[in-house]
């Protein structure tokens, strides 16, 4: 039986703090109190961002709502920031449902300023830690197949493509795209 993460017990010791390049990057948590910090980092995102975005993080409801699925277990966040101000997450989102439920999705985005220097990939590195713990077998995560940076971020986390699915997403300028779904097998993290 898979279990929920309700508390910090079986997570990397929060906060915690690695150098890349220049900055200090601080890894926690993410909160209900973050709320505010969250919408303040999606609505400056650039436009080609939130055209991805499979929900939209901008809307104070759907980050209400992403916050309730952290207090409840079903999501795993955890941010990078440095003094104070939010540069990326990682989440891990899983569900109950019988037949996937060994299954953890990834939504991982990193503030374009801070782009190419590890912090997406030291974000992934502490998801898949947390996916361990919560017994899981398998990573996937989706995309559009026009997100050629997230593709090779993933390619690099030794994410393998599972499927391309003709037209499958719509972005929120109302034009289709193709579907990438990538996978790895959560024991063969490092």
């Amino acid at each position: 039986m898979l279990r929920a993460v309700t508390d910090n017990s079986s997570l990397p010791d929060y906060p915690c703090t690695q150098r890349f390049g220049d900055l200090d990057v601080t890894f926690r948590r993410m909160a209900a109190g973050d709320r505010d910090r969250m919408l303040t980092f999606t609505r400056a995102l650039p436009q080609e961002d939130l055209l991805f975005l499979r929900l939209d993080i901008t809307q104070e409801d759907v980050v209400d709502g992403w916050i309730q699925n952290i207090e409840i277990g079903k999501t795993v966040s955890v941010l990078a920031e440095h003094e104070g101000r939010l540069l990326g997450y990682c989440s891990l989102h899983h569900s109950e449902i019988l037949w996937t439920r060994h299954l953890g999705e990834i939504r991982l985005l990193v503030g374009t300023d801070h782009r190419g220097k590890g912090i997406g990939g030291e974000l992934a590195r502490q998801i898949f830690e947390t996916a361990k713990d919560l017994q899981l077998l398998k990573l996937v995560v989706q995309m559009m197949s026009s997100q050629r940076y997230a593709q090779t971020l993933f390619h690099h986390l030794d994410f393998i493509p599972e499927a391309l699915l003709h037209d499958w997403a719509i972005d929120r300028d109302g034009r289709t795209h193709d579907l990438i779904v990538m996978s790895r097998e959560v024991e063969e993290a490092h």
